[in-house]
């Protein structure tokens, strides 16, 4: 059954779009309220136990980077949903030990937790980034990943404005109360049951009728085998620095947040940035699906609009942080009464915003390179594995407590180099559109054949239709 909203795709479990909002809202529910407890630096817990924390997510992120790096392998076997709804398992494991821990000061819960949810977190997010990359079309990418990230976000602001909201009043470096970590329970657990709403590629109908992909079984051999042959991309290997350090800014700014703020400024800071990226992303995508521009200039423009703010940010940060003495924090944390709130909230809010968006152009950058369900898969676990190393070389260095200058250092150095890779990429190595390359199971959109019929680009006889036909074919005996 099926009904429209207007200015929306049709309302159906088959849509393409609807699937994306499904998955968005799982990510959202754990990855966006991890994010939230987080920023609060110390995990959401008492000062002392940050270090635990970041020992306890360098482990997280370092079992991340093989969940990821592999998790094309059993998404492509076993399908989203249930793919998804292990994903979702972990991050309640880990905040029930965050919240055991703040209460019994014992670390082993802690530590498995981290194993659990590092296995999770590559789950989820290879899940969104292959239905954020291949359940789209090419003209639409930008607004998928947009749409699937922001719910993230919006997944934070609902994490952020709990505590905000409770700790209005506290201008004391304290813990969180245990009712937060209660309600984020709750919250991951509809995730859990909601994650079996997601299909597989063969069930997507887009609004024409065509499916999305028509994908033959393989076996776990197959698939691992393609998932390894994947590692011998080159485009995707010499963007392993822009993804090292695509979520480094979370454990930076957490920690920084926890030195150097109280916790009502804390809540504050993470809760207002958070909110801001929501409607940058949307802005954003208006560049990177912008009808009357080529892929190429498309690409370049928004990585200008995020690189250039994105290096100012952390060269901001390196200036900023060069008198903190991490064995010496402040006798009074920064409250938001003081009178340099402000500059501190802007440039949170600046590198925080540009950092995050930094990930919409990673997963646009690989939209570009293939349509493939099954590509898209394993190109997400690759993204999502290294993004995980990068984040857990972040933790064990935050763990024995580097400079934040030197830091904040080896972050800009890494956005840096990034941003010259994609300058290269985007000038020299996307075209404008990926459609009709007969990549095995992509089933082009009617409209994308017509138009290139139009404009002499195919024939009326080219296989690209054959292809579409074939999904058609399938879709009706389906139905």
């Amino acid at each position: 059954m099926a009904f429209k909203i207007p200015g929306l795709p049709e309302v159906r479990l088959s849509s393409p779009y609807w699937q994306n909002v499904i998955m968005g809202i799982l990510v959202g529910l754990t990855a966006g309220l991890y994010v939230a407890l987080n920023l609060l630096g110390a995990g959401g817990g008492k000062p002392n136990s940050a270090q635990m924390v970041q020992v306890v997510n360098a482990t997280l992120c370092a079992v991340w980077f093989f969940s990821a790096s592999f998790g094309g392998t059993v998404l492509n076997k076993i399908g989203p949903a249930i793919t998804a709804c292990l994903g979702v398992v972990g991050y309640i494991i880990y905040v029930g030990s965050l919240w055991y821990f703040d209460q019994h000061g014992q670390i082993g819960f802690p530590i498995f937790a981290g194993v659990a949810i590092g296995i999770s977190a590559g789950l989820i997010f290879v899940t969104m980034g292959y239905i954020a990359m291949s359940y789209s079309e090419e003209q639409d990418r930008g607004a998928f990943i947009t749409m699937s990230i922001n719910l993230q976000a919006i997944g934070s602001v609902i994490g952020g404005i709990i505590p905000l909201i409770i700790n209005r009043n506290s201008t004391e470096a304290a813990g969180v109360p245990a009712v937060i970590y209660i309600v984020f329970i709750v919250l991951m657990a509809f995730g859990a049951v909601g994650a079996f709403l997601l299909q597989p590629p063969n069930k997507i109908i887009r609004d024409d009728g065509t499916q999305v992909a028509t994908i033959k079984p393989r076996s776990f051999g197959e698939e691992l085998k393609a998932n390894l042959e994947i590692f011998r991309d080159w485009k995707l290997l010499v963007m392993v620095p822009a993804f090292l350090p695509a979520e480094c800014f979370l454990v930076y700014g957490g920690s920084v947040n926890a030195f150097h703020n109280n916790l009502r400024t804390r809540s504050l800071l993470s809760f207002i940035s958070v909110v801001i990226q929501i409607p940058c992303g949307y802005a954003l995508q208006r560049i990177l699906d912008h009808k009357a521009w080529k892929r190429k200039t498309r690409a370049l423009i928004g990585l200008a609009v995020v690189g250039v703010p994105l290096i100012a940010a952390w060269t901001w940060e390196i200036v900023r942080t060069r008198n903190y003495d991490r064995s010496d924090p402040p006798a009074r944390p920064l409250d938001w009464s003081d009178d340099d709130f402000v500059a501190i909230l802007f440039l949170f809010i600046l590198n925080w915003v540009s950092s995050s968006l930094w990930q919409y152009i990673i997963l646009y950058f690989l939209g570009c390179f293939s349509n493939s369900p099954r590509k898209a898969a394993n190109y997400a676990g690759v993204f999502r594995g290294f993004l995980g190393a990068g984040e857990a070389i972040c933790f064990g260095v935050d763990s024995i407590a580097v400079p934040y200058m030197k830091e904040a250092g080896v972050i800009f150095a890494f956005y840096t180099t990034g941003a010259f890779i994609f300058l290269y990429l985007a000038l020299f190595h996307i075209s404008e559109t990926e459609y009709f390359k007969h990549e095995e199971g992509v089933v082009i959109p009617k409209h994308v054949l017509q138009e290139a019929r139009v404009e002499g680009i195919i024939p009326e006889s080219d296989e690209s239709e054959k292809t579409s036909m074939q999904g058609d074919t399938v879709n009706a005996r389906e139905k």
